[in-house]
C-alpha cells in the first residue's frame, strides 16, 4: 500500500520499535480502521521492522503501509535528510509524531514539503531535571510551524503548558486508550507456559527492565510480601538493559523461586497475562506520563498498585480502583499487595471499578475517533 496513491493519507512516526502487539501498535491499527472509513490511507514508520506476528497485525486494516527510520529524535542534518527523503517517497497530507521530543524540524520541513498539517502526541515521561525546562526564543520560533499536540494526560498537559515549546491553545488531552474489548488470552496457559507453580496469586509487572520503573524497590517490596506470605508470584513482562542485575538482586535476596521474568510478549494482552494475574503494580520512579501496560490493566479488570507520581493518579483512583504508594516506599507496596492478597472481594470490586474507568475516559475506538478529528481539522479533501 503506497501512502503516495490517489488517497490522500497520514504519515506516523512513531519513534519506538514495534516488536509486541503493544498501545501504540493498537492504537495504530484501529486509527488506520478510521482513517479507512473516511477514505484516508496511512504510514507507519518505527525504528525497526515487526516481526511477522506484528506486521500482520499492523496491515490488517489493508490502508497501511510500513517503513523504518531508525533514528527518530534529534535535529541532526541526517535526521532532516531522511526525513525529507519520506516525505517526497510518500508526500502526506499530514504529519503525526511521537516520543523522541517534540522539539524538531519537522513541521517545518514537512510544511515546505506540501505537508498541510502537523501534529505531535506527546506521552513522554519526564525526568526530574526535565521538569525545570523552559523553552528558549528560538525553541519556540521553530516550533511555531506545528498545528496541534495531543497529550497522553493531564498531567502531560501540564507540563507541557509549562516548558513553553507549545502554545497552550495548541494543546489539548485525549487520554490513552485501551482495547476494552480485546481477547485476553487463557490465564492458565500463561501460567503454565512461564511454569508459575499451583496455588500462588500473580502479581504482574509490565514494563522495561530499567531504573525508571522501580524494578529494584518492587524486588524490596516482594522480599517483605514473601516474609509474609509464600502464595503470591511476581511476574515481570518486559525486557531491557538492566535485566540480568535485577534477577541477580532476586537471587540475592532469596526469593528468585517467587519471581518470573517472561521476557518482551510479542501479543500480551493474547497470552493470557491479564487472565493470570490477581494484582497489577507500576512502580515508577520518574514522572511517568500515563502508562499505556495501566490502562490495559484496568480496562481488564485487575486493580493497580501505583506510584503517585505523574499521570498515574489520572489512572488508579487511590482506594477506589487499587491503591498509589509513595515512589519511594517498599513498605507502602507491600502493604498494598499484601491487603489486596487478602481480600478477594476489595480485588473484585477494584477490578470493577477499574474497568468503569477505562469504559469512560480510555475507550480505544472513542479516543481515536476524537484523534481522527485533530488530525484531519481543517482539512479538505
Amino acid at each position: 500500500m503506497s501512502g503516495s496513491g490517489a488517497r490522500p493519507g497520514v504519515f506516523f512516526a512513531a519513534a519506538v520499535s514495534p516488536d509486541k502487539i503493544g498501545g501504540v501498535e493498537r492504537f495504530s491499527v484501529e486509527l488506520a480502521r478510521q482513517l479507512n472509513q473516511k477514505g484516508w490511507n496511512l504510514t507507519l514508520c518505527f525504528q525497526a521492522p515487526p516481526p511477522l506476528l506484528v506486521e500482520q497485525f499492523l496491515l490488517a486494516p489493508g490502508n497501511v503501509s510500513l517503513t523504518v527510520m531508525r533514528q527518530q529524535s534529534g535535529m541532526g542534518l541526517s535526521n532532516a535528510l531522511e526525513f525529507l527523503r519520506l516525505m517526497r517517497r510518500y508526500r502526506p497530507h499530514v504529519l503525526m509524531y511521537h516520543l523522541g521530543g517534540v522539539v524538531r524540524w519537522w513541521p517545518l520541513l514537512g510544511r515546505l514539503a506540501g505537508v498541510r498539517r502537523s501534529v505531535y502526541w506527546d506521552g513522554t515521561s519526564r525526568t526530574a531535571e526535565a521538569i525545570g525546562y523552559r523553552a528558549p526564543r528560538r525553541v519556540q520560533i521553530v516550533m511555531s510551524a506545528l498545528s496541534a499536540s495531543v497529550c497522553g494526560s493531564e498531567f502531560v498537559k501540564a507540563c507541557s503548558d509549562r516548558e513553553g515549546i507549545v502554545p497552550p491553545e495548541k494543546s489539548r488531552v485525549i487520554y490513552n486508550a485501551a482495547a476494552n474489548n480485546c481477547t485476553l488470552g487463557d490465564g492458565e496457559a500463561f501460567r503454565r507456559r512461564f511454569g508459575i507453580p499451583d496455588g500462588r496469586a500473580v502479581v504482574l509487572q509490565i514494563s522495561w527492565l530499567v531504573p525508571e520503573k522501580g524494578i529494584d524497590l518492587a524486588l524490596r517490596a516482594a522480599k517483605r510480601v514473601l516474609e509474609i506470605r509464600q502464595d503470591l508470584q511476581f511476574v515481570f513482562c518486559g525486557d531491557g538493559a538492566n535485566r540480568m542485575e535485577y534477577e541477580r538482586l532476586a537471587e540475592e535476596m532469596g526469593i528468585a523461586g517467587h519471581v518470573t521474568w517472561t521476557g518482551q510478549i510479542e501479543d500480551l494482552a493474547g497470552s493470557g497475562a491479564f487472565r493470570a494475574a490477581e494484582i497489577q503494580i507500576q512502580c515508577s520512579q520518574w514522572q511517568e506520563a500515563g502508562c499505556l501496560a495501566v490502562t490495559e490493566g484496568i480496562s481488564a479488570g485487575i486493580p493497580i498498585v501505583a506510584s503517585r507520581i505523574g499521570g498515574l493518579p489520572e489512572l488508579v483512583e487511590d482506594g477506589v480502583n487499587g491503591f498509589l504508594f509513595d515512589p519511594t516506599s517498599e513498605v507502602g507496596l507491600a502493604d498494598a499487595i499484601l491487603a489486596l492478597a487478602a481480600d478477594e472481594q476489595l480485588r473484585l470490586r477494584m477490578g470493577a471499578k477499574g474497568r468503569e474507568r477505562a469504559a469512560a475516559n480510555h475507550d480505544l475506538v472513542k479516543n481515536v475517533t476524537l484523534w481522527v478529528d485533530v488530525l484531519l481539522s481543517k482539512l479538505s479533501h
